[in-house]
This record gives C-alpha cells, sequence and structure tokens, in this order.
C-alpha cells in the first residue's frame, strides 16, 4: 500500500498537507471491461448532444469556481489574477467547442453519376485518448484543458492522468465533469480521472492497445518518451506533443531608437510573467547591432522593476538552475542576474550575453530554459542570422520588431515558413489567444506533428479520422 504524496505550496515553499494515493491497480480491468461500449455510445451521440455536454461541465466549473480558485493557487502560487484568466479560457474554449462541432462539417457527398455511384467521407472520432495534465496550466492544459476539450469534441473518450503537482485542483474539476456526466445520463467511463506520482499509470495507457491518441503538453524529454512508447506498439497511435521552443525575438535595424524602451519593457514583462513559466516565454533575442547597447540598457532597466515570484513546484526550480548553470559555463557567455537575494524557489531572472558565432557553435545555447531566462545576442545583418536560423530547431513562435512588415527579408520568410507555427509581428508571444485562427504548434521539437494545432477549434482535427462509404446505384 502506497503511503501516499502531497502536492506543494509554492508561496509558502512548503508541501500541503492533504494525501493523494495512486489509482488501484484494480481499476484497469473495470476500464477495459467498460470502454468499447462507453465509446461506441459517445461517438454515436448527435454533435448538439455533444455540445449540450461540454456546456453542463461548464455550468458545473462556474458553481465549483471559488473553491478551485482556493485549491489552485495553493498548489501553484500563482496569483487569483492568473487563475481568473486561466478559469475564464477554459469557458472559453468550452463554449468555442460546443458551437464549433454544432456548425462542423462532419460529411461530405460526392455524387459520380456517370458511374452510378456517391461517395460519402465521414469524419468520426479516432477512439479513447489518452490526455496528460500539464504542470505549468493547472486549468487551460490540464483536466478540462485544451485536449481533454477537442478530444470530448470530436466524440472520443478521455483518459486523463493528473498532473501530480495539482491534483487537488485536477480532482475538483474531474468532481465537475463526473457530475455533467451524470446529467447529460453519459456512462461515467467518458471521462476517467488516474493519479499517479510515477509513470506506471501513464505508460500503462501509451502502450494500451484500447487508446487510439496521446496529447501532451510538456518537456521534449517527456514528449520524446510518449512518441517513442506509441511508435513501438504493435500498431503505433499519434501523439500530439506540444514541447520546447526558445521563441526567437529580432528587433531589426528599421525600428526607431525612440521604441527600443517600449519594446524592451513588453518584452521584461513576458521574459518574467509568472516566473517565465509559459512555453511561449521569449528565450532569445536577436538585436541589430545599432541597437545593441540601447536594448541591453533599457532591457535590464524594465527587469529590474519585474516582481519575482516562485516557480510552480522544486522540480520545475531544480530543473530551471540547472539549465541555467550548464549555460553560463559555456565560453563567450555572460550574464546580468536579479539584484534580489535568492529566497525557497523563487524564480530570478538572469539575462546571458553573447554573440552569434558563440550561439551557432554551442547547441545548448539554442536549447529552451523554462524559466526567467532569456539569451541576447547582437546581429549585423540578415545573412548573419540566416546562418542561425539554419542552426535552430522548430518553434512555436518568431517574434519580429520591424518597420518594413510588408518586405520582410527572404531568410526570415524561409525560416518561419520551415520551422515556425505562429508569427508575431511587433509584439510579444506570450497570451495565446483561443480562436479559430490560432496556430499553436511548429516543427519538431515545438511539436510532434506541424500539420496540427494544440489551441482553437482545428485542435480536435486531431482526434478525428475519416471513412468513405463508396454507394453503387
Amino acid at each position: 500500500m502506497s503511503k501516499g504524496f502531497r502536492t506543494f505550496c509554492p508561496e509558502k515553499n512548503t508541501w500541503n498537507t492533504t494525501l493523494y494515493f495512486p489509482t488501484p491497480d484494480s481499476f484497469l480491468n473495470d476500464w477495459e471491461q467498460k470502454i468499447d461500449p462507453t465509446q461506441q455510445s459517445y461517438s454515436a451521440l448527435e454533435p448538439v448532444e455533444r455540445a449540450k455536454f461540454l456546456l453542463a461541465i461548464q455550468e458545473e466549473l462556474l458553481l465549483d469556481e471559488k473553491q478551485i480558485q482556493m485549491k489552485y493557487c495553493a498548489e501553484s502560487g500563482l496569483a487569483r489574477s492568473r487563475f481568473e484568466m486561466e478559469f475564464a479560457r477554459v469557458l472559453h474554449t468550452i463554449q468555442l467547442f460546443a458551437s464549433h462541432i454544432e456548425a462542423f462539417q462532419w460529411q461530405k457527398r460526392t455524387e459520380i453519376s456517370e458511374q452510378h455511384k456517391s461517395l460519402l467521407k465521414k469524419r468520426i472520432a479516432i477512439g479513447p485518448v489518452l490526455v496528460m495534465g500539464s504542470s505549468n496550466f493547472p486549468l487551460a492544459y490540464s483536466t478540462i484543458g485544451g485536449d481533454s476539450v477537442a478530444a470530448l469534441a470530436a466524440g472520443c473518450c478521455v483518459v486523463l492522468k493528473a498532473h501530480e503537482m495539482h491534483l487537488g485542483t485536477s480532482t475538483l474539476v474531474y468532481q465537475c465533469i463526473l457530475r455533467a456526466i451524470e446529467k447529460c445520463a453519459l456512462p461515467s467511463t467518458v471521462f476517467s480521472h488516474i493519479v499517479d506520482n510515477t509513470y506506471k499509470w501513464a505508460q500503462t495507457f501509451a502502450q494500451h492497445p484500447k487508446i487510439q491518441a496521446i496529447g501532451f503538453t510538456g518537456s521534449i524529454r517527456g514528449g520524446r518518451a510518449l512518441m517513442d512508447m506509441a511508435a513501438g506498439r504493435r500498431a503505433p497511435i499519434p501523439v500530439f506533443a506540444e514541447m520546447g521552443s526558445v521563441n526567437p525575438v529580432v528587433v531589426d535595424a528599421s525600428i526607431h531608437p525612440e521604441k527600443i524602451s517600449e519594446i524592451a519593457e513588453k518584452l521584461a514583462f513576458s521574459i518574467t510573467n509568472d516566473a517565465g513559466q509559459f512555453c511561449t516565454k521569449p528565450g532569445l533575442i536577436l538585436v541589430h547591432s545599432s541597437h545593441q547597447q540601447l536594448f541591453e540598457k533599457t532591457l535590464l532597466t524594465h527587469l529590474a522593476t519585474q516582481t519575482a515570484v516562485p516557480m510552480l513546484h522544486p522540480d520545475i526550480f531544480q530543473k530551471f538552475e540547472a539549465r541555467k548553470r550548464a549555460v553560463l559555463k559555456v565560453k563567450g557567455v555572460s550574464a546580468k542576474h536579479a539584484a534580489h537575494q535568492q529566497n525557497g524557489i523563487l524564480g530570478l531572472w538572469c539575462l546571458a550575453l553573447t554573440d552569434l558565432s558563440t550561439l551557432i557553435e554551442h547547441p545548448s545555447l539554442r536549447e529552451e530554459v523554462f524559466g526567467p531566462f532569456a539569451l541576447l545576442s547582437p546581429y549585423d545583418t540578415n545573412e548573419d542570422l540566416q546562418d542561425l536560423f539554419t542552426c535552430l530547431d522548430g518553434q512555436l513562435t518568431l517574434s519580429l520588431f520591424t518597420n518594413e512588415t510588408q518586405t520582410l527579408h527572404p531568410s526570415l520568410l524561409q525560416f518561419a515558413q520551415q520551422k515556425i507555427g505562429r508569427v508575431i509581428l511587433n509584439g510579444v508571444p506570450t497570451g495565446v489567444s483561443v480562436a479559430e485562427a490560432m496556430h499553436h504548434g511548429g516543427a519538431y521539437p515545438a511539436s510532434s506533428d506541424v500539420r496540427f494545432t494544440a489551441v482553437g477549434p482545428d485542435s480536435m482535427l486531431r482526434f478525428t479520422k475519416e471513412i468513405c462509404w463508396q454507394i453503387h446505384h
């Protein structure tokens, strides 16, 4: 019998008192017996009925908002304002998908009269989906976050492996889902909630023949492990993983010096907001040499005004510190640090300074440092940038601060088209909008499949497949 485990309170730098225990082994046999008929009945529901189910979840979440908020803040250390933003995002996502699936074209028909036949192509649910709760978004990328909502909208049953560091939040949200299931008279196996502080249950379901797809938000290491497990199955399945990215920023020569302070202020906030624990945090800043001195000075000034907050939990903090040390050991890299004294797992900002040749020479400098950290380098020409772009892996975002938005240099355009999921002109990459035109993905390792988004209604397509009926008359 497990002794149980606890979540962490970053604000107090101590472990919370509630004990949680892993889902018992007996769960698997019960799930195996029920999942086939449950999946069959749930995927057969009309879109309007699935929309009603999603909206029922939304209603239950609103009833428990205060309780969820208290647990969310206690387990994540994130501010109430961040909870309100994330909670509103979840409600908006549910509403958006509910409307989308009712209007979506689930089938297409073509008549081929000369051959006396019809083709009917239907888009249907891919089958049960394993969703891995994310560490840095206890709501928006977790229990009823983007992956779960997309899978349920597509007609897929969900097995949610809750993140062990916000189990209280996840459990409260799951209880809302259970009440919605009961209200809509659905089988409980439509949504299963798995508790574990090891890799056991994730590995079990990732390799289980009933699971037909996996949704994941997290590290490259975690996403890659799931991809390898899924590929090694007798019948491989897709893994839709959103992983690491340094999200390069380019400040070009066309920017007027008077705009530098405004740009630096935006980037300072984006780097340090919630201790930089966003997949879209700008981690590599490339500034034209004509602006380098002014930009560095103003960026450091604005970084110094940012309030440090605790990181989400000790593991994230320790990995942040280790990655930071590894970068700063590289010859040709110097750093400026926050003036605060280290206290607990406080996320203190760090700005590393280097040059393009060092960036190109050392691959470790081009890897994500998850936390309030950025690497700054000057450049002279777009041709110099092209050499760096050749070395960079796929990225979620590329931010361009320029006055020449209609005439982007070919090297920038080529980089964007080959490796970038979202290009931001004169803005910062944090603050992903849940909207139909959003694309949150990118070439590997930003995501495991460059063709799909993890945000917005189109993300539902990840959990569907198509079948064609050929009817002869």
